[in-house]
C-alpha cells in the first residue's frame, strides 16, 4: 500500500496483535504504549513460541511452530474471507486482487494449517475472528518473521490482514504519518546509487542471485562465498564499521575461515570484539557521545538531534574515516569536509541548517487519517494490491504462498530421526545483538548464555536445570546452559543470540565458538527468494548434555 503503516496505540485500537515481537526486550517506548492501550480494555493477541512479558495480558496466545508464520497468516485471511469477516466498503473501493486472493487462500483452510503451525484449528479461527470483529485493529510484526525463506511474502500476508479488515488509516488502526522535513534515507545525494552504471550494477555481487530489482546490497552469505572461492569473483579487503560478523553471519564457522583469508582486514569500533580480534588493523571509533548526527529510527515518524558533547582521546567518527580514506583513493569529492555540512543538506528539506536544529531538537510526524481518500494510495493501481502485477512481472509470487523450510520435520523426515528438536532465537534486554557482553553491569544482569527447554523433554534426555548442554546441528554444536521452562513447547529449544566470552582472551578471540548460535545456522540457498534472507530459526536440532 505504499507506506510503513504504524500502530495508533494512543486512540486506542480495540485489539492488538504483537506477531513475533518481543517489545519488552527490545521496543521499550512501544512496550509502554501498548500497556497503556491495555490499561484502557485494548484486547492482545500474541503470536509467539514462548512466554513473554505480555503473554499474561493475552486474551490469546498463538505458539507457531518457528518458521511457520506465512501459514498461519494465511489461514487467518482463510477464515476471515470465508467467514465474510472481511471490510467490504474498503475491499471493494481501495483494493485490487481480492478475487485472486479469495480463490488463493482456499488451499491453507485452518485444519491443514494447524497440521504445518501446530497451532489449533479452533486457535486460528478465534484469533482470526477476535481481530477482524475488533474495530479498529493494529498488528504489529517483529524480525522474528523475517528470518527464513518466506520473511517477505510473510510481510506482504500481514499487510494483507490490515487491509481486508479495513485498518488502515483509521483512528485506532494502522496510520500513514506526515512526512519529515528531511532528505530520504536512500536519497542519491547520500547513497550515491545514481553513479552506479548498469554494467557495474550487473556485476554486483548478489547478481547471481536474482533478488528484487530494487535490491542493491550485497547479501553477506554471498560475501563469504566471494572471499572463500572467487565466485563471481574474489573479495580481497574488508572494512567492517560497528558490525561484528562472525557473531551475527549465517555459518560463523565460514564466516572464521573467509575473514581470516582477506589479504587486509580492517575494523572499526569501540570495544574489542571476536571480529576484531582477526582484523589487521582495529581503528578506535568515537561514541554517539562524540559525534554530531540526525536520529531518524525506522519504527517511528519521529527526529532528534544527537549532540556531541565530549571528545575521548584520538577517537575519530566513522564519518571522518571514511572521507580521510576516500580522499586517499581518490573519491574525496563525493565526501563533505566536515560532518555538519552533510547534516546541513539532511535538514534542507525543512528550510534550515543544523545549528537551527539543534535549538529545536525534535521533530515529529503527524498522524494522517484516511489519507487514501485525499491522495490515494502510493502504488501503481492506487489502491492496496493484494495480487502484485509487479511480483509477477518480476518473477515472483504475485500472492503469498507458503514454503516449507529446509531442515524441518516435514522437509526433510530423515535427518529429524538424528536431530528430533527445533530451535528458535531471541535477543535480551541487557544487550544489543551482539555487544555489551564486556560491559560489568549488563553482564552481571544477564551473566551466561541460558537455552530455554521443556522439562519433559529435559527429562527425557537427563538433563537438568542449570546442566550445561550441547545444542547441535548438521553444521557444528555450541554449548549453553539449561534453562528448564513450561512456557516453550516440547519440541522446541529456544537459544540465545550473540554471546560471546570477553574473560577468555584475545589468544582464542574470546571463545567466540562456544555458544555462537550461528555455528548452528546455514549459508546455503534456499534464501529468502525476494530479499535473500537465509534461515535462522525454525531449523533442527538435537540436545544432549554437555560431558
Amino acid at each position: 500500500y505504499g507506506y510503513f503503516a504504524r500502530p495508533d496505540y494512543e486512540y486506542p485500537p480495540s485489539c492488538v496483535v504483537i506477531w513475533g515481537l518481543n517489545p519488552f526486550d527490545t521496543r521499550i517506548g512501544e512496550y509502554r504504549q501498548i500497556s497503556e492501550a491495555l490499561d484502557k480494555g485494548t484486547r492482545l493477541i500474541l503470536v509467539d513460541p514462548r512466554r513473554n512479558k505480555l503473554t499474561d495480558r493475552a486474551d490469546l496466545q498463538l505458539r507457531p511452530r518457528p518458521g511457520s508464520d506465512l501459514a498461519l497468516a494465511l489461514g487467518m485471511i482463510n477464515v476471515i474471507i470465508n467467514e465474510e469477516l472481511y471490510d467490504k466498503d474498503f475491499v471493494n473501493n481501495w483494493t485490487v486482487g481480492f478475487n485472486e486472493l479469495k480463490a488463493h487462500i482456499q488451499n491453507y483452510p485452518p485444519e491443514k494449517v494447524a497440521e504445518v503451525t501446530w497451532v489449533p484449528a479452533e486457535i486460528i479461527r478465534d484469533a482470526a475472528r477476535l481481530y477482524a470483529t475488533s474495530k479498529p485493529a493494529c498488528l504489529q510484526c517483529g524480525n522474528a518473521i523475517d528470518h527464513g525463506v518466506n520473511g517477505f511474502q510473510t510481510a506482504r500476508a500481514s499487510d494483507i490482514l490490515r487491509a481486508i479488515t479495513g485498518n488502515l488509516g483509521v483512528p485506532g488502526g494502522e496510520l500513514k504519518w506526515s512526512p519529515l522535513p528531511l532528505l530520504a534515507r536512500h536519497a542519491p545525494q547520500i547513497s550515491l546509487v545514481d553513479k552506479i552504471s548498469p554494467e557495474v550494477r550487473a556485476r554486483r555481487v548478489s547478481a547471481k542471485d536474482n533478488l528484487l530489482p530494487i535490491v542493491f546490497y550485497a547479501l553477506p552469505q554471498r560475501i563469504v562465498k566471494a572471499i572463500l572461492y572467487g565466485d563471481p569473483y574474489p573479495l580481497r579487503v574488508a572494512y567492517i564499521q560497528g558490525g561484528n560478523p562472525l557473531l551475527t553471519f549465517s555459518n560463523s564457522q565460514e564466516v572464521y575461515k573467509a575473514l581470516n583469508q582477506l589479504d587486509f582486514l580492517v575494523v572499526s569500533d569501540m570495544f574489542m570484539t571476536p571480529t576484531a580480534g582477526l582484523a589487521d588493523i582495529v581503528l578506535p571509533v568515537a561514541s554517539f557521545l562524540e559525534c554530531d548526527g540526525i536520529l531518524a529510527p525506522p519504527y517511528y515518524q519521529i527526529v532528534s538531534v544527537q549532540q556531541k558533547v565530549a571528545r575521548v582521546g584520538e577517537c575519530r567518527s566513522d564519518y571522518d574515516m571514511l572521507k580521510d580514506l576516500a580522499k586517499k583513493v581518490g573519491l574525496g569529492e563525493y565526501f563533505w569536509e566536515d560532518i555538519t555540512q552533510i547534516l546541513d543538506v539532511i535538514v534542507a528539506p525543512g528550510g534550515i541548517t543544523f545549528e537551527q536544529f539543534r535549538k529545536i531538537g525534535v521533530m515529529a510526524g503527524t498522524k494522517l487519517y484516511r489519507q487514501y481518500e485525499k491522495e490515494v494510495f502510493k502504488t501503481a493501481s492506487g489502491k492496496v494490491e493484494l495480487y502484485s502485477s509487479q511480483l509477477k512481472e518480476w518473477g515472483f509470487d504475485p500472492l503469498p504462498t507458503y514454503y516449507e523450510p529446509p531442515e524441518t520435520l516435514y522437509s526433510d523426515p530423515e535427518l529429524a530421526k538424528e536431530y528430533p528438536l527445533i530451535f528458535t532465537t531471541w535477543k535480551l534486554a541487557p544487550y544489543r545483538h551482539s555487544g555489551g557482553r564486556e560491559i560489568a553491569t549488563l553482564r552481571g544482569a544477564h551473566p551466561e548464555p541460558l537455552v530455554r527447554i521443556h522439562p519433559e523433554t529435559a527429562s527425557s534426555l537427563g538433563i537438568r536445570d542449570g546442566d550445561w548442554v550441547y545444542v547441535e546441528t548438521k553444521r557444528g554444536r555450541i554449548k549453553q546452559k539449561a534453562s528448564l521452562s513450561s512456557d516453550i513447547d516440547p519440541r522446541v529449544v529456544g537459544l540465545e543470540h550473540g554471546w560471546w566470552f570477553p574473560e577468555s582472551g584475545l589468544s582464542g578471540l574470546y571463545d567466540w565458538a562456544r555458544s555462537n548460535v550461528n555455528i548452528l545456522t546455514n549459508d546455503q540457498p534456499p534464501f529468502n527468494r525476494e530479499m535473500g534472507s537465509p534461515i535462522l530459526r525454525g531449523i533442527l536440532c538435537k540436545v544432549y548434555k554437555a560431558a
